[in-house]
């Protein structure tokens, strides 16, 4: 399987969306090992790198968890397991973090005023 070229979407984020379908869709139970980063790259044809973007996403999500010598794993029950709340949708991903980064300059506007004010 490889990433569509003709796709507007970054590779990261189509190999993600694969992902998250086959987790969710199988479903994969939580503790389900992930194939090796080495493996879903010649899976995808890209690059390593890639493919921890990918799962860099995934793991954002609360999706995936990464285990340091051990590999990558499901890391919550899929989202159409009774009980369970629906998929992350990524705009709200990117919206959140959007927030975030106009919060922060908020605040590094506000500290430097305070600060230019108090060496008055």
């Amino acid at each position: 399987m490889t990433v569509a070229a003709h796709d507007p979407r970054p590779k990261k984020v189509q190999i993600a969306d694969a992902l998250r379908t086959e987790i969710t869709t199988a479903p994969l139970p939580s503790g389900h090992r992930l194939a090796s980063l080495r493996d879903l790259a010649e899976r995808f044809e890209v690059t390593t790198v890639t493919i921890g973007n990918a799962l860099q996403i995934l793991m954002d999500e609360g999706l995936v968890t990464s285990v340091p010598t051990r590999g990558y794993f499901v890391q919550m029950p899929p989202a159409n397991a009774a009980g369970a709340a629906g998929p992350v949708e990524r705009d709200e991903i990117n919206a959140i973090h959007s927030e975030i980064r106009r919060l922060a300059a908020r605040v590094a506007e506000l500290e430097k005023r305070v600060d230019h004010e108090g060496s008055a």
